[in-house]
């Protein structure tokens, strides 16, 4: 019998991620990856980008490879975890977020649509801190301040929707939570 592939990819990140943390609050680090996930589904996605969005931070954020990922999962999954990954950790923050803003630019959709997601949950869950906790504890808890997580995270949405329609209801929802976030127009 074939396996499920958004179900394996669920307990294989599940496994991944075991025992890390989000930074601002103390919740396990797979609700971001299913929380992508789950944004992919409900947005009609085919199977293979909602398995690499639950995927997406697996070759970042722990021991397994793109190889790992393509033995799993195929070639179609892996290069999207690619397209929704950095290059490489040791490189300073700006360089790696402007290798993610170049890249994404001529990413095919199902790479962008997978971006937008990590984007959306992550800005919605900083959002959610913000209210809880209030600004400076909430920006803190991330490597920069507010002004270079607003170009970052503007600039991505800009790479997001290049040759695509703005339209798209996930695309939408990351424009949304910019306009809340940093009155972004």
């Amino acid at each position: 019998m074939e396996k499920d592939k958004i179900e394996y990819a669920i307990y294989f990140a599940t496994k991944a991620h075991k025992g890390q943390k989000r930074k601002i609050e103390d919740i396990d680090m797979i609700f971001h990856p299913f929380t992508v996930g789950m944004l992919l589904q409900r947005n009609n996605c085919e199977e293979d980008v909602v398995a690499a969005g639950i995927l997406h931070d697996v070759v970042e954020d722990t021991k397994y490879t793109f190889e790992d990922i393509e033995k799993e999962f195929g070639k179609k999954v892996r290069d999207y975890v690619y397209d929704a990954s950095e290059p490489d950790k040791s490189l300073e923050w700006e360089d790696r977020k402007i290798h993610t803003i170049e890249h994404i630019k001529n990413a095919p959709l199902g790479s962008k649509l997978i971006v937008a997601c990590d984007k959306i949950s992550n800005l919605e869950d900083l959002y959610e801190s913000i209210q809880k906790y209030g600004e400076e504890k909430a920006w803190s808890a991330l490597k920069r301040g507010k002004e270079k997580q607003k170009w970052y995270y503007c600039s991505v949405y800009e790479s997001c929707i290049e040759n695509q329609d703005e339209n798209n209801e996930i695309f939408r929802r990351y424009k949304r939570i910019l306009e809340k976030l940093f009155d972004y127009e």
